[in-house]
């Protein structure tokens, strides 16, 4: 498989709904013979056909994630061209991506291709939409912001937006709103619980945006982040809990049952990762309250600890730290420290999913 590097791409507008890359000249691709081009840290099968169309799809096959569609076989099925995987023969649309042999359950990502002055250059179909509850909180909004410009400079690829769901602007219809129409939009919760935002909000914008707008679940559950759970406890001195400790996830809570499951799921994750107990509490809209939680805890003896499972600093965070417990970690991001690369690879492997 020939390999194509090409790692810069266009300057990044925040209006513009895509990011163009530079990969080759067109008399460098033989008709119907696929090649392989990086672009930031995806790869892209370009196609040139015999009626001198170039299209390009996501190299990645589907059912395995090898990197081999470049090597597939055009072909055409009455009118719609086609690309058969090298691997498992299922047979894709070239230009839109839909799966021929299994429909509705596998997908190509279409790439956009444009040419200027001889040159092809490529663009994801789909710009990726951050979504933050907001804050207004400094330290909140700075460190909410390094994740998603840690995002952006992840996947320079892509065009990536930071929008919100309350207190800070742009909200989540306003930057749908700039996107091109024939393009697509993937709105990634940066939440770490599905409540009322994901499955109301931002499905009602995603629903009323005009164009293919997919929204993403959230980041949590996920063993990432207990991952930086475990590193804020050891920040904190929580190098190992004995039996005199009693350990508390500090949730912000939601009516939504489903949000409270999820934020079960990461408690009883972190408590096989500490390989003890680990209680639940929330700040607000559930049970048991955060403050009841800690108050149980501190009943068996010894001291409390409390992981914060909340994305930032902020009001929820101040009243975590107002628990009564005699340990209580950051939360996930920092103003002060670089992103944890746990949460960019999350936010990424989130909008990949999607598409």
């Amino acid at each position: 498989m020939t390999l194509v590097d090409s790692t810069a791409t266009a300057k990044r507008d925040q209006l513009r709904p895509a990011v163009w890359t530079r990969i080759c000249r067109r008399d460098d691709l033989e008709p119907l013979w696929g090649e392989a081009a990086l672009v930031g840290r995806s790869q892209v099968a370009v196609f040139r056909l015999p009626d001198e169309r170039i299209l390009a799809v996501g190299n990645a096959d589907p059912v395995t994630g090898a990197s081999v569609m470049s090597r597939g076989l055009v072909g055409s099925r009455g009118t719609r061209t086609t690309l058969a995987s090298p691997l498992h023969k299922d047979v894709y649309d070239l230009e839109t991506g839909e799966c021929l042999t299994r429909p509705g359950e596998l997908r190509l990502p279409v790439w956009r291709v444009r040419e200027t002055k001889g040159w092809v250059e490529v663009a994801a179909s789909h710009s990726l939409i951050a979504a933050s509850h907001g804050t207004s909180d400094p330290e909140g909004r700075r460190a909410v912001a390094s994740l998603v410009a840690a995002v952006a400079r992840a996947r320079p690829e892509l065009a990536v937006h930071e929008s919100f769901v309350d207190v800070q602007e742009p909200d989540v219809p306003s930057v749908l709103a700039t996107q091109d129409p024939h393009s697509g939009a993937v709105i990634v919760p940066l939440l770490l619980s599905a409540g009322y935002h994901v499955h109301v909000d931002l499905a009602e914008a995603a629903s009323a945006a005009g164009l293919d707008a997919r929204v993403t679940g959230a980041l949590g559950p996920d063993p990432r982040l207990v991952t930086v759970l475990m590193r804020r406890l050891s920040e904190a001195g929580v190098v190992c809990v004995d039996t005199d400790t009693r350990v508390v996830l500090a949730a912000a809570g939601s009516s939504d049952a489903r949000a409270t499951a999820d934020c079960m799921t990461t408690g009883e994750a972190l408590a096989a990762a500490l390989g003890v107990p680990v209680g639940v509490g929330f700040v607000s809209a559930a049970a048991p309250r955060l403050t009841d939680a800690v108050a149980e805890a501190r009943a068996h003896g010894g001291r409390v600890v409390v992981a914060t499972y909340l994305l930032a600093p902020g009001y929820f965070a101040d009243l975590v730290a107002a628990s009564g417990a005699d340990i209580v970690t950051a939360p996930l991001l920092r103003a002060d420290e670089d992103t944890p690369a746990e949460l960019v690879e999350l936010v990424s492997d989130r909008f990949d999913l999607a598409l």
